[in-house]
């Protein structure tokens, strides 16, 4: 994680330097909605319920700088998990992110805007966990390697870009840690 936010601010320092037509002015509010390609989940081999979804809406302080309130969600489940002492273990995850983000643009051409920050967030996720179609109780004891699900607060690096073939309407994709690895969606300028 810290090797990817170095490489992330170093992108994000590379892209302010160069010189660049600019088409985002001060004041200029954006509207974001996304879909995450790949759920962060997905390696503990959970189905997804809800897919990643996320929206952010944010003001350009100056062209080349932007600060944004983040939400995103995602519901997913972990059906028939056999145990160790035999038992069946369920788990359903409801996991939600609310952030502000800060970000550095770059626009090389009119229709295009590369981007890069860091967001700091709360996760709140909410587990319920059955073992044998019985709820878990929690008092029950645990590995010590494992900890209970709990708010808290966390960051995250990103970069990504956004393409308007509108002059207000653009598609945009997205790497980084939080909601997905990889969001796509539709943003909207004003």
């Amino acid at each position: 994680m810290r090797n990817f936010i170095i490489l992330a601010a170093l992108f994000v320092l590379g892209m302010t330097t160069t010189q660049a037509q600019v088409t985002f002015k001060k004041g200029t509010v954006e509207f974001a909605t996304g879909i995450g390609v790949f759920s962060t989940f997905a390696k503990d081999g959970a189905t997804t319920v809800i897919p990643p979804v996320s929206a952010r809406l944010g003001v350009r302080l100056s062209p080349n700088f932007s600060l944004s309130a983040y939400a995103a969600r995602s519901v997913s489940q972990l059906n028939n998990e056999k145990l160790s002492d035999g038992s069946i273990r369920d788990l359903e995850n409801e996991y939600t992110i609310l952030g502000l983000r800060a970000a550095a643009h770059a626009s090389p051409g009119e229709k295009v805007d590369f981007y890069g920050g860091a967001m700091l967030g709360y996760n709140i996720p909410n587990i319920d966990e059955s073992i044998n179609n019985q709820p878990k109780s929690d008092g029950e004891d645990v590995p010590s390697f494992s900890r209970p699900a709990e708010n808290e607060f966390t960051y995250s690096a990103f970069i990504g870009a956004a393409y308007y073939p509108l002059q207000r309407v653009g598609l945009f994709a997205e790497v980084g840690y939080g909601i997905s690895i990889l969001s796509t969606g539709l943003t909207l300028k004003f």
